[in-house]
């Protein structure tokens, strides 16, 4: 059984009257990844500072393999933080900055400084100077330098904002097999769903200071403990404050009549497609909500709408839990 690398209990972050994190807690296993999401200015990334050093909490305790950190100074604990922005060495190469955090932690190898930099994508500009690369290759040589130095616990903020979409792909996948391959304990913070799913063992839904459920991404699809957790990952019809129903369980102009079913009426709003097929933007007056559905294109169709709802499909909150 793995140990517990890392333990928050009842964290609390006050900036003046307001409160940022309200009794955080949560533990990871040795080797697990988490992914935190949630909106922006949630106060993620403070919880990135603090367990990283460079902030003290307002109250709680932060505890690594057993042993309290709470107030220990950030250069010694074994947590690296990959920011948002790169924060390259500017009189170093892309070379000697991601050599310089190896040797800082004794760790330096020359084969796995060159697999490193091959696997970012950046050989050929192993001896260019920040100053000469793009925004996206500085955030890979940051990565990379992290990395290099093999810390018990990374901390990424979201790490991959400013690069391409191709890019940013292949780099999720390699970060996370990376991970894995060292049995290196992370969290990784993003404001984007399904970069959440792809990062994480599990997934952590941060709103108003606490996180409103932690588990498997399924179980968070399919089992949303409140409105807000519902309302954040989509894919839901939201009832009212306890009961919902999943979008495909709902029918669109139903041709045969279903005894005990809920009806609401809904106006097209426009179509998109994604993946070849046609989605439906609908706004539902009565609940005051827009949701999108999967229709079929063979005929034209009508930009008012009946939306109905078996009463078997609606399901009830489950309230917070991990």
């Amino acid at each position: 059984m793995k140990h517990t690398t890392l333990e928050v209990k009842h964290v609390v972050k006050q900036f003046n009257e307001d409160t940022v994190l309200n009794g955080l807690s949560f533990q990871l296993a040795q080797g697990e990844i988490l992914s935190i999401v949630g909106p922006s200015g949630s106060g993620k990334t403070t919880l990135l500072r603090i367990l990283a050093g460079l902030e003290k909490p307002t109250a709680g305790t932060i505890s690594m393999n057993g042993r309290e950190i709470t107030n220990q100074k950030a250069n010694r604990r074994d947590i690296s933080l990959v920011f948002q922005q790169p924060l390259l060495f500017p009189h170093m190469t892309v070379e000697e900055n991601i050599v310089y955090g190896a040797k800082v932690s004794k760790k330096y190898k020359k084969e796995k400084t060159d697999k490193q930099i091959a696997a970012i994508g950046m050989d050929r500009y192993r001896n260019h100077f920040p100053s000469q690369i793009s925004g996206g290759q500085q955030q890979r040589t940051a990565l990379a330098r992290a990395m290099a130095t093999e810390p018990e616990i990374i901390l990424f903020d979201e790490p991959f904002s400013s690069l391409d979409p191709n890019l940013r792909q292949e780099l999720r996948y390699w970060v996370r097999d990376f991970l894995v391959k060292q049995g290196t304990t992370a969290i990784f913070v993003t404001h984007d769903l399904e970069e959440a799913m792809i990062m994480g063992d599990q997934i952590a839904l941060f709103q108003e200071g606490d996180f409103q459920q932690i588990g498997k991404a399924r179980a968070i699809h399919e089992s949303p403990a409140n409105r807000k957790v519902a309302s954040f990952i989509g894919g839901h019809l939201i009832l009212n404050e306890s009961r919902f129903v999943p979008l495909m369980e709902i029918s669109l102009n139903p041709t045969d009549s279903v005894n005990d079913t809920i009806s609401y009426d809904g106006k097209i709003e426009h179509i998109t497609y994604q993946h070849g097929r046609a989605i439906a933007h609908i706004h539902i007056k009565e609940l005051n909500q827009k949701i999108s559905i999967p229709v079929s294109e063979k005929s034209p169709l009508p930009s008012e709408v009946t939306l109905t709802i078996p009463e078997s499909s609606v399901r009830t909150f489950q309230g917070k839990h991990s």
